[in-house]
């Protein structure tokens, strides 16, 4: 079999790319301050953050309610009154209830003590459970609701309930509606350049996170499928299996190095299907009760989406109590981490729903760091949880 026309393919999308490469070189856009600072994937120290410093009107920006109007015109909202509006981070709506669907705190609120907009920020992490549905309750008559993601995904089930999209509350994206509304600030920003190049900065990350090519490399590229048609079909079907295949050698190599550094106590096993949901590694210790273990599991499908880490004891399974009580006094168990029935604590670790990310698989030492890295956090929660967890009965 000749492989000629997937080889003039492949050889015809890595000049498109190294010439966009180029360009963005040329342009500088290469130098970005938060890949640089390891910020990309922080929702609300990097995205909430920044969003809600250009939505405030008392922002730093000086532009006053400009950026606030900007973007209700983007989301077709009109319904706070900009001369009263203000904008708070974290914004507590009272404690917590899930039985009455109540309270929580909300990533960026905006309000005209009036009306009020909720906005939950989903980059990678999970939804709490009935979380949509305890936002939505908050000031119920006067309230709107909107759930922003990468690509505009709808919540799900355990956040949403029986709440209806595009009736209850309203998905936005990143992809479209942020960029959207971010390139009408940049041209309101044009006299102001360290504004302007920060917004412009900003818009080139989500970009890159939300996998869109440049305008001409986007034609190009479209232009040599088209002309290219069944050889480009023929990489893509591959494309899945060597995803697969190598995410596999690098959690089967993350387990062996964790195997050669723990004692005889751990018992470390890496799941056979990558494919199936919700699967990865597996360390469980002789001293601890049945049903508590430490996990590094895709949500769902690690290949493909991101993971996350953490203490693993079904509430149905193990008291939560007694298991919180030990882990809880430690200041490891005090940031960072979520709880669910499931995982009484959990946090993200690896984001292979970003290519970019993604990639790093296929470069020997980009992978080399990120196996050295996963061990490093395993072997860490692994430290602080043993003895704890082994006073349990």
């Amino acid at each position: 079999m000749t492989y000629t026309n997937e080889k003039k393919l492949i050889k015809d999308a890595k000049r498109i790319i190294a010439h966009h490469n180029e360009v963005s070189r040329l342009k500088g856009e290469n130098f970005n301050v938060f890949s640089i600072l390891n910020m990309e994937h922080k929702e609300n120290g990097t995205h909430s953050a920044l969003l809600g410093e250009l939505l405030n009107p008392k922002g730093s920006h000086l532009k006053g309610d400009l950026f606030l109007q900007l973007f209700l015109q983007t989301v077709g909202n009109d319904t706070i009154n900009l001369d009263k509006a203000s904008v708070v981070l974290e914004k507590y709506i009272g404690r917590r209830n899930d039985a009455n669907l109540l309270g929580g705190r909300v990533d960026i609120y905006i309000t005209d003590l009036v009306n009020s907009i909720c906005i939950e920020n989903k980059i990678y992490a999970a939804d709490q459970n009935v979380q949509l549905q305890r936002y939505c309750n908050h000031n119920k008559e006067n309230n709107t609701v909107y759930y922003l993601t990468l690509n505009g995904s709808d919540a799900s089930s355990e956040s949403k309930g029986k709440l209806v999209l595009d009736k209850d509350y309203y998905s936005l994206s990143y992809k479209t509606d942020i960029i959207d509304w971010l390139e009408a600030c940049l041209k309101e920003s044009a006299e102001d350049p360290i504004l302007r190049e920060s917004i412009r900065q900003y818009i080139i990350l989500l970009k890159k996170l939300t996998n869109q090519l440049s305008d001409v490399m986007e034609k190009e590229m479209h232009k040599l499928v088209k002309e290219n048609y069944n050889a480009a079909q023929t990489i893509s079907n591959a494309i899945s299996d060597v995803e697969l295949e190598t995410t596999k050698k690098f959690v089967d190599e993350i387990v062996a190095r964790l195997k050669s550094e723990l004692d005889d106590h751990w018992n470390i096993k890496a799941d056979d299907d990558l494919s199936q949901s919700w699967k990865g590694i597996i360390i469980s210790n002789d001293k601890w009760p049945k049903n508590i273990s430490i996990k590094l599991e895709g949500q769902s499908k690690m290949p493909w989406q991101k993971s996350i880490y953490g203490i693993i004891a079904n509430k149905d399974k193990v008291e939560r109590a007694p298991l919180k009580e030990a882990l809880g006094q430690h200041a490891y168990f005090q940031s960072g981490f979520r709880e669910s029935n499931i995982w009484p604590y959990n946090r993200d670790i690896l984001y292979f729903d970003d290519v970019s990310e993604r990639s790093k698989l296929f470069n020997a030492s980009q992978r080399e760091e990120l196996i050295e890295f996963v061990k490093e956090k395993l072997l860490e929660i692994c430290s602080v949880s043993e003895a704890p967890l082994a006073t349990l009965k």
